[in-house]
C-alpha cells in the first residue's frame, strides 16, 4: 500500500535561545568557550562581547561582562542550560579586602 510521507504528523519542537551574561564570579571567566560541558541537547552558539558577536569555532576565552550565547533543541532542557551557564563561585570579601 502507498504511504504518504507529506501528511505523517511530525513532532516538531521549538529551539530555544539562551542567553546568559557572565558574571565576575562565574566559574567560566577565564577559560575557553569549548571547555563548558553543556547537558544533552545544548549546543554553544557564541559569545557576544562589545556588541560583537564571536563565534564558538573561534574558541574564545569567556571574560566578566561577556554573555555567553547556547541554544536548547529542547525547551524541557532550557532551565538545566541556564542554571548550568550561570554557575558562580562563592564571593568572600571583608572591608580591607576584595578577591575580586
Amino acid at each position: 500500500m502507498y504511504k504518504n510521507y507529506f501528511f505523517e504528523p511530525k513532532i516538531f519542537t521549538e529551539p530555544s535561545l539562551v542567553s546568559v551574561f557572565v558574571q565576575p564570579n562565574s566559574v567560566y571567566c577565564g577559560i575557553n568557550l569549548a571547555e563548558i560541558s553543556l547537558p544533552d541537547k545544548c549546543s554553544l552558539l557564541g559569545i557576544t562581547r562589545n556588541g560583537n558577536f564571536i563565534s564558538c569555532k573561534d574558541n574564545p576565552t569567556i571574560r566578566y561582562g561577556d554573555y555567553v550565547l547556547a541554544v536548547a533543541m529542547s525547551p524541557m532542557m532550557t532551565p538545566t542550560l541556564k542554571v548550568t551557564l550561570k554557575k558562580i563561585h562563592p564571593l568572600y570579601s571583608t572591608p580591607d579586602k576584595c578577591l575580586l
